[in-house]
Order: C-alpha cells, then structure tokens, then sequence
C-alpha cells in the first residue's frame, strides 16, 4: 500500500477509538513505521496494543461493531490476530498485544510470551529500525531505544538490545539483519556483525520451513550477492546450503573469472528478482562439486556438472523441506542451464530444429522465459573474453518469430502415439520398448524439422525403421521358459 494510504487507515483508527477504552494503546509498529518514514510501500499493517490480550480483544471488539469482512484469525498461544477491515479490504492488518518473552529451553525457538510493557516490547525487537512506533491516537512516532531513527538516517543495521542476547535468543534474527542490510545496502553495526558470527551456530535450532523463508527473503533482495557473501563471512551457510561451502575456493578454467562461488554469486545479481530464478541462479553449478576433475596438465574441467547438479539439488532443497513441484522446477532449469552454450555467441550456429527441440523441452514460453533468464546471467558472468551477452535476445527474437509462423513446438505432440508405432514396427504387445522409444525419437527428430509433420508421413517414417527392428529381433536369442514341468 502507499503511504497516504497506511495514513488513511490511521486516521480512521483515530477517529474510532477516541473516547473508548482502546484510545492511547493502539501503535502500528515494526516495518509499516519503518517503510513510512522511508516512503517506501508498505506490505500491511501490524498493530501492537498495550493491554493485557490487547491484539486478539482488539480485533474481537472490531469484528463485534461490524467492521471486518470476516472473524479475525486468532493465535491464543501467541496472543496475536489478523483481519480485514471492511472499510479498507485489500489490506491485511495484523495485531499484538504488546509483549515480552521468556526463553527457557535453549535448544527450541519457541518462547513462552506473556503481556510486557511497550518498552518490554520495544526491546524484544530484532532491529532498531524495525522497534519504531507511531501512537494512533497521538499522531507521534515513539522511538524508544533513542536510536531507530537516526539509524535509518545513517544508515546502519543495529540491533535494540546487547547484540548477544538478540540473536542467542532468536539465531534466526542473523539471517534477517543480513536481508534488511542487503535490502538497504546498508552497513551492520561492527557489535552486531561480530555477534551474528559468534551465534551463528545457533541457527542449527531453527525449523526449515523458517530458514528457507528468511533465506528466500534474503536472496530476493536488490543486492543478493552481499546477503549470501554476508552469510558466508559470518559462518551463516553452513546451517542454510552447506552444499554451497565446497564451491568458495573452487577454481576454475580460464572461460570464467573466479572461483565457482564468485561466479555463482554474479550469476545470481543477473537474473530477475523471482523466488525461482534465484535460487536456480544459486545452484546452477552445485554440480561441480562432484564433477570437479583436475587433469595432469593442471586444466580444470566439470563433466556433466550440469546433469549430476540433479542429486545435490533435490537433498538440499528437501532439507529446507521445499515443494517437490519447486524443486523440480529448480532441477530443471539447472540441467539445462548449458543447453545453447554450443549455439554461439550470437547464436550463429542455432538451428530452427535445435530450438523446437529446446521449445518442446520446455513445454510453455514460460518455461523457456525461465531457462533463457538463467542462460543470459550465466553468459554474462563468464569472463569478458567468453561471455555471450547478446546470444539469448537472438534465441527470443527466433523463437517468438517461430510462434508467429505456428511453427514453434510448446506442448507439441506427435501425430500419431506409440501404441500406432508399436503396431506399425510389427512388435508384440509388450517388451521391446527400447525400439519403441528410439522410434518415437527419430519422429520428434523428423517434427523438429517439419512441425507439420502429417499422421501418414509419421507413419511412412515409422515403416521405413521397421527393416532395421525386424533385423534386429531375428537374430535375438530365444529364452528358455523357466516354468517348472509339474510332476
């Protein structure tokens, strides 16, 4: 929302709790105070309330006038709740009672939290700029540590408390100054920075689904390089993608600049901000881990680093407990990341057959936007001598002239289907599915060529392999039947 917008519905909660039981204990807080003084947009609104239970009995008394589009979501355990307002339905608020927390486990993230002064509140925080809040009835910003604001005006990265006790409480809190800092491209605060190293061991306690969420939020930020070196500095990788640890002293050979990682890490700046790009991006080259070959002569290579990526992927990604669909997708786009490496820089040597092919690959222009975004970073990110920063423009421009033409091959099928081809080869029923597949093979090669392939010059084709089948099948050795004789 825009920041008229969040004073809109200020103003409106003003004019609601004068002279009711609610007036001088309702604060937005946290990152809508923040993005407001900025003049950034602001995502939602988060409410804190200074009573005893204040988020959920606020939001209650709320629905009870009649003023939400629906009865507010409710989390006893942690006494907050989130609603819409009929009066403003497109924004998400949620609300809190203002609060403090008490650690009493050092292995689990999961405080007890009890009703806390608005201080107690303020310095529970993770950041100094995040424990701003702005007094609805009032119409002042309360900045209680003293330094939220000028923090933002100089730009640093800090915490409320003793750093120590920030993130020893709550390790993930390491990941989440890393982001703000690379959202901002601000500094972190030397304490805070030292501190952050010190307790980085302390993320091995947080649950996956709440790592991979701050990760994602941290590569997704403009500046996505500085968050990962961020976290590789502060020893932070090792509990997120330990995979990528193998990669930071990773030489390769004289095409790239660098090292694997810092190839991996431009690769990453280049591609669009999207969840999926970004972490294909981070992973395109994880293959190389386990392809890594070192020849006598001292030359680097990778053989088939970006179809042994497969494995390395999928354990890492259902680590953090990632969607099998994400994941494949992932998989996907990094087995093909090499896929028009041969093609030129200026795709010279590119083929209508070999781009059909690609097209049918990918199923949806979608599918290819995706895998020419990881081409083009990738590209870009070799060194000036081998990059090829024009070639994936060249394969668009082809491949959305191949659309026009109805040429193009996206979600293609063949004209006739396999049990025809089985028919036509003269094979049994079952078995034989090798000559089966490599038949249908030589007809996506012969549409490839021809998109207008017709059902009976498909099946013309498909006859003429039949010599070569029967050839094959007279000289195959008949088994013996293993069936015991019955006595």
């Amino acid at each position: 929302m825009t920041t008229e917008l969040y004073h809109d519905i200020c103003a409106w909660l003003r004019d609601l709790i004068r002279d009711t039981r609610w007036e001088g204990k309702v604060f937005t807080v946290g990152g809508c105070c923040r993005d407001s003084i900025m003049g950034l947009p602001i995502k939602d609104v988060d409410l804190a309330v200074n009573t005893p239970d204040g988020g959920i009995d606020f939001a209650m008394w709320l629905y009870d006038k009649g003023l939400c589009t629906a009865e507010p979501v409710t989390f006893p355990k942690y006494g907050t709740a989130r609603l819409w307002l009929k009066e403003f339905p497109d924004d998400e608020i949620e609300l809190v009672q203002t609060r403090r927390e008490k650690y009493t486990d050092r292995t689990s993230r999961d405080p007890s939290t009890v009703f806390g002064s608005i201080e107690d509140d303020c310095y529970r925080r993770d950041l100094t700029i995040n424990s701003l809040y702005y007094d609805i009835s009032s119409g002042k910003t309360l900045d209680i540590t003293g330094r939220g604001l000028a923090d933002i005006e100089n730009r640093i990265i800090r915490t409320p408390s003793d750093p120590d006790t920030t993130f020893d409480d709550d390790p993930v809190r390491i990941i989440r100054a890393v982001r703000f800092a690379a959202k901002f491209g601000w500094e972190i605060e030397p304490q805070a920075f030292e501190a952050m190293s010190r307790y980085a061991s302390r993320l091995s306690i947080i649950s996956p689904e709440r790592m991979a969420g701050e990760f994602e939020k941290a590569i997704m930020t403009p500046h996505p390089a500085q968050a990962l070196d961020m976290l590789r500095q502060i020893g932070a990788l090792p509990y997120i993608l330990p995979e990528l640890m193998s990669t930071v002293g990773m030489k390769q050979s004289e095409y790239h600049f660098g090292t694997v990682w810092e190839h991996t890490l431009a690769t990453v700046e280049r591609v669009p901000a999207d969840t999926l790009l970004r972490m294909a991006a981070l992973l395109h080259d994880i293959g190389k881990i386990v392809a890594y070959t070192e020849d006598k002569d001292g030359s680097i290579r990778f053989p088939g680093h970006d179809r042994r990526c497969a494995a390395v992927i999928d354990k890492a990604l259902r680590r953090l407990h990632y969607h099998k669909p994400f994941i494949d997708k992932v998989i996907f786009l990094c087995v093909h990341h090499e896929a028009a490496k041969s093609w030129g820089p200026d795709a010279e040597k590119m083929t209508d057959a070999a781009l059909r092919r690609l097209q049918h690959l990918c199923r949806t222009p979608k599918r290819l936007a995706n895998l020419l975004a990881l081409i083009n970073a990738d590209n870009r990110s070799y060194a000036p001598s081998h990059c090829m920063p024009g070639q994936c423009d060249i394969i668009r421009r082809r491949s959305d002239q191949l659309r026009r033409e109805g040429t193009a091959m996206f979600n293609y099928a063949l004209p006739i289907k396999a049990a025809r081809v089985r028919r036509i080869l003269r094979l049994p029923s079952e078995g034989h599915t090798r000559e089966v597949e490599n038949a249908m093979s030589e007809l996506m090669k012969a549409a490839c060529e021809n998109p207008r392939l017709s059902r009976e010059q498909a099946a013309a084709i498909t006859a003429r392999l039949r010599a070569d089948i029967s050839a094959d099948t007279e000289h195959e050795p008949r088994r013996r039947s293993r069936r015991k004789k019955k006595k």
